[in-house]
């Protein structure tokens, strides 16, 4: 399958960031039953994405197949301050979001946007590129381990 990537702004593309982004949270849904509603934090959320892309140097990547967006990866540097109590100089790299529909996985597409994505920041000192991922997103956690990254910290949670 011949698909390709580009970067794309979020705030002039609208529609496709809403559609990617949507169902990547209606996948975590699944997963985790205390997502919200997409339809509930949408617009907050789209605003939220598009101010990290102006504002830390972020990148939303689409990967396409004949026109159609089948796939993303968004992510941008994080905020720098001086409390940070890790070792190292540099910017840390936050992938934020990423995402390929399910009729397109297993076909290197994520492997591809995240290697696109790094390449972005290759002009950047960066120190560290990190993410999140659900405790029983098992598929991710071991993607995650085929590309060097480890686990670091543990969030635990207690809702009421």
């Amino acid at each position: 399958m011949n698909y390709s990537i580009k970067k794309i702004k979020i705030a002039e593309n609208l529609p496709i960031v809403d559609e990617l982004v949507g169902e990547l949270h209606v996948s975590e849904k699944e997963m985790n039953d205390k997502t919200a509603d997409w339809s509930q934090i949408r617009e907050n959320y789209l605003r939220f994405m598009a101010e990290c892309e102006d504002e830390n140097d972020g990148t939303f990547l689409i990967a396409e197949v004949d026109g159609k967006a089948i796939g993303f990866l968004f992510g941008y540097l994080d905020e720098k301050d001086d409390s940070n109590f890790e070792l190292g100089e540099g910017d840390d790299l936050y992938v934020s979001e990423g995402y390929v529909k399910k009729e397109y996985r297993k076909q290197g597409i994520y492997s591809a946007l995240n290697t696109t994505f790094e390449e972005a920041y290759s002009d950047y000192k960066i120190r560290k590129i990190y993410r999140y991922t659900l405790f029983n997103n098992e598929t991710m956690q071991r993607w995650l381990a085929s590309q060097g990254y480890r686990p670091v910290r543990l969030v635990y949670e207690k809702w009421k």
